[in-house]
């Protein structure tokens, strides 16, 4: 398919969930395509005769508004049967619909994590032989603690959950991993119900481990108990050769709820930062983790859809799970036409409609006017919303710099990046501004 009827498919499917909602259009304009483009006609593609009666008897209305908001006044709309989209439509019948089938399809085929695997240079492949070192290590010369950190999608997780495979290979037994919430619930709530018995037990199951592993250690921020429990096991496991590796979204220093005991010894050991991923490593991500999968290369197209569609790590990994999976469950690589079935949700979501989503969000916090986001300006009021907004583009979307200064009125990608520059600062300054900006992501 040309470039010029992505395009078109783009707008079209764009107008047409607008006309008639997600449902109705995953189940009747889904499995459209565009077949011929002319000044006077297009031609759209349809899986069967059942479809091509029906969208011509009850959508026609929103068909030939939708085509005339994309290509003009004037064009007219037909509607062809065709094998290709007939198949197209039976490979997604095999494939599940519900976020739980997916997730139960996903685990079936999900290859482990590992150390190896971790794409990434500079101080994400430095991580990764630190962690390999200690996984094969338990020498003296380890770090007692390394605690990692960085934004969501960094790979903080990979690289735990790597460790603890590598090192249960080397010997079964010899590492516990943990979220922050589940040392919560199993540790804490057994001390204050006073279940002395499950109190020991864990104490005694940790002093046997030579690595523990915790993760999101950020929830922890405020509650005390549960810090001062953490510090209080730790320090119990001195002296027994116990290592442990934590992870947390920013540094110990700028985590203000951490007790000084914890943040102590938190930067009492290695820490290393977890840069983003720019969007040539984001694309050797995705690539390396596709052929983890056993089907080979992606198919041209598959990678660069993904990231056009959705630039958050986590979600782009998410639909390489998807694809890896339904390829193998299908016993063939899917092609990049197919992967917008595989996350729906993920998969209209637009680079535009994240960056009007990003707009709408701040303006509602910041109480500015849109047009202040949209256009080069110098007043104070609207300074700082501007840059966040650019910041929050730049974190959910894999939008070239140029491409994103565009999408805000700036005048070159330097002034996109100067943004997101200041926004980082004013984090280190305020870290407050953090909590805004995690509680603005969870709007868009």
């Amino acid at each position: 398919m040309t470039e010029a009827f992505r395009t078109i498919e783009d707008g079209l499917r764009e107008e047409l969930l607008r006309e008639v909602g997600k449902s109705r259009w995953r189940l009747w304009f889904r499995d459209t395509a565009v077949r011929q483009v002319g000044e006077e006609s297009v031609t759209l593609a349809v899986p069967t005769e059942v479809h091509r009666t029906w969208l011509e008897y009850t959508y026609a209305h929103q068909l030939r508004r939708a085509v005339r908001q994309v290509l003009g006044d004037g064009v007219e709309v037909r509607l062809e049967v065709s094998r290709a989209q007939g198949a197209r439509r039976e490979v997604r019948e095999h494939l599940p619909e519900r976020s739980r089938d997916w997730e139960a399809l996903v685990e079936r085929h999900r290859p482990r994590p590992t150390l190896e695997g971790f794409v990434g240079d500079g101080e994400r492949r430095f991580a990764a032989r630190l962690l390999a070192s200690l996984a094969h290590g338990g020498g003296a010369e380890d770090p007692p603690s390394v605690f990692l950190y960085g934004d969501s999608g960094t790979g903080k997780t990979h690289l735990l959950r790597a460790l603890e495979a590598d090192a249960l290979a080397v010997a079964p037994g010899d590492v516990l991993y943990l979220t922050a919430q589940r040392f919560t619930s199993r540790y804490v709530s057994a001390l204050r119900a006073k279940e002395l018995d499950a109190v020991r037990a864990f104490e005694v199951d940790l002093g046997h481990r030579r690595i523990v592993l915790l993760d999101d250690v950020h929830t922890l921020q405020g509650r005390t108990a549960t810090q001062a429990a953490l510090v209080r096991l730790r320090e119990r496991t001195v002296g027994r050769g116990t290592r442990f590796v934590l992870t947390a979204t920013r540094h110990p220093r700028d985590l203000e709820g951490l007790s000084p005991r914890l943040r102590s010894w938190l930067e009492s050991g290695v820490v290393l930062r977890l840069p983003s991923p720019s969007r040539a490593c984001l694309e050797e991500v995705l690539a390396a983790r596709a052929r983890t999968y056993g089907m080979g290369e992606a198919p041209e197209g598959v990678l660069r859809w993904i990231l056009d569609h959705t630039g958050s790590v986590h979600g782009a990994v998410q639909i390489v799970d998807r694809w890896g999976a339904a390829s193998v469950h299908l016993g063939r690589p899917l092609g990049a036409d197919l992967v917008e079935d595989l996350v729906p949700d993920v998969a209209v979501t637009t680079r535009q409609e994240i960056v009007r989503r990003a707009k709408d969000a701040v303006a509602a916090y910041y109480k500015v006017p849109l047009r202040a986001l949209e256009a080069a300006t110098k007043a104070h009021r609207a300074a700082l919303p501007r840059r966040v907004a650019i910041y929050l583009v730049y974190r959910a979307a894999a939008l070239p710099l140029k491409d994103l200064a565009r999408a805000f009125g700036l005048r070159s990608h330097s002034s996109a990046s100067r943004a997101i520059q200041l926004v980082r600062e004013e984090r280190q300054r305020d870290p407050a501004l953090e909590n805004v900006i995690d509680g603005l992501l969870a709007r868009m």
